[in-house]
C-alpha cells in the first residue's frame, strides 16, 4: 500500500504547488513564472495519472501475481484469473475509467510534446511577451497586478479541476482497498 499511498500523497503535493504564493516565492520574473506554470501543470497531470500505474502494481503485490513491474499493464492485471477470482477486475476497471480524462494528455506530455490548452497558452504567452517587453526597455503590456490576478485565477481553477479529478480517482481506489484488505489478510496467512 505504501507505493500507492505515496503516489496519492505526491499527486496531492503537486496540486498544492499550483498556487500563486509558491510561484511568486520562486520565480524572479515573468519568464520564469511562465516556465514554472507549464512545468507545474504538466507535473500535476503526470502525478495524478501515475496513480493508476500504482494501482496495478498494488494489485500485483497483494495477490502475489509475480508479474515484473515492467510487464504490468491494465490488460495483464484485469484478465488475470486470480484478479477475476477475487472480483477485483471491475474495481480496477472503475479506477481506470475514472482516470480517462487526462490519460491521453499524460502520454502526450511524457512521450511527445508539452501540455497545451488555450487558457494556459494565452497566459504564458502574455507572461513571455510582458517579460520581453520589459527586457527590451519598453513598458509592460499589462499592469503587474492584472497579470498576477490572471495567474492566480488560472492556477486556482486548474488546482480545483485536478483536485476534483483526483478525488474521483481516490474514491474508486478506496473501494478497491475495501475489497483488498480481507484478501491481504488471507494472503498473509497463506504465504506465512
Amino acid at each position: 500500500m505504501s507505493n500507492l499511498g505515496s503516489a496519492l500523497k505526491n499527486a496531492r503535493l503537486s496540486l498544492a504547488l499550483l498556487e500563486s504564493e509558491a510561484l511568486n516565492a520562486i520565480a524572479k520574473d515573468d519568464l520564469e513564472k511562465s516556465d514554472l506554470i507549464k512545468l507545474w501543470v504538466e507535473n500535476s497531470i503526470i502525478r495524478v495519472q501515475s496513480v493508476y500505474d500504482r494501482v496495478l502494481i498494488f494489485v500485483n503485490k497483494i495477490l502475489d501475481l509475480g508479474i515484473p513491474n515492467d510487464g504490468i499493464s491494465h490488460l495483464a492485471i484485469t484478465t488475470n484469473d486470480h484478479v477475476k477470482r477475487y472480483e477485483l477486475d471491475n474495481l480496477i476497471k472503475a479506477v481506470n475509467k475514472s482516470c480517462k480524462e487526462y490519460k491521453y494528455i499524460r502520454n502526450t506530455v511524457i512521450h511527445h510534446e508539452r501540455y497545451s490548452e488555450g487558457l494556459l497558452d494565452n497566459l504564458t504567452l502574455l507572461l513571455d511577451a510582458n517579460h520581453m517587453s520589459l527586457a527590451a526597455g519598453k513598458d509592460e503590456l499589462l499592469p503587474e497586478n492584472q497579470l498576477n490576478l490572471m495567474v492566480n485565477m488560472y492556477l486556482s481553477s486548474k488546482q480545483s479541476e485536478l483536485t476534483v479529478y483526483l478525488d474521483g480517482i481516490e474514491e474508486k481506489i478506496h473501494a478497491l482497498y475495501d475489497k483488498c484488505i480481507p484478501i491481504y489478510r488471507h494472503m498473509k496467512t497463506v504465504l506465512a
